[in-house]
């Protein structure tokens, strides 16, 4: 691969689907949708949020894949994009358990979610991980990308890859927690 951090990234990746299809993969829609709070997220609204905040990349990797994007005033900064991306990749690293509020785009959906929350989010997870192989024809330290949030918060490409899989193994271990909850039920309606 051209930009060498991508082969593990990529790795990581397929290591976090794996895990979910392994982990959640056989609980019932009700173990995937139960709740220890009512401001406590689900197992399956944390993939829900991980795929809903993947796709708003997906015209942003697609754009750069294919060489039909156009910098904005923004990205054409100079310094502001490593900062941004050191500070983004810090508050949504794994390891800092401080919890964040998601953006109303990113948020995942509040009712019940289909019990084929964990194949859709494999498939989700291919579609990702293609997109994100496509990209590197392309120097991922030089490629300058907006935020889906804002043209505010601008990144190299290498930190949004970077920062998608951090946000990814982060809500990974949040779901992991919510299945370990002493108060988790067993045996809670039909496995699908």
């Amino acid at each position: 691969m051209k930009n060498n951090y991508l082969a593990e990234t990529l790795t990581d990746l397929a290591l976090i689907t794996k895990k979910v299809q392994t982990e959640f993969g056989t609980l019932s829609v009700a173990q995937l949708n139960w709740q220890s709070a009512a401001e406590k997220w689900s197992i399956a609204q944390c993939l829900d949020h991980l795929i809903k905040t993947n796709e708003q990349y997906f015209p942003l990797l697609i754009g750069v894949a294919t060489g039909n994007r156009k910098k904005s005033v923004w990205e054409r900064l100079p310094l502001l994009p490593g900062l941004i991306g050191k500070l983004v990749r810090k508050s949504i690293h794994p390891d800092n358990l401080k919890p964040l509020k998601a953006p109303a785009i990113f948020k995942p959906a509040t009712s019940s979610i289909p019990g084929s929350i964990v194949t859709n989010f494999s498939r989700h997870q291919e579609e990702l991980m293609n997109l994100i192989r496509a990209t590197d024809s392309v120097n991922h330290q030089r490629t300058i990308i907006s935020s889906p949030l804002s043209a505010l918060i601008t990144f190299n490409l290498n930190d949004g890859i970077r920062i998608l899989a951090l946000h990814e193994e982060r809500h990974l271990r949040q779901a992991q927690r919510v299945l370990h909850l002493t108060n988790f039920p067993q045996q809670m309606g039909a496995v699908i």
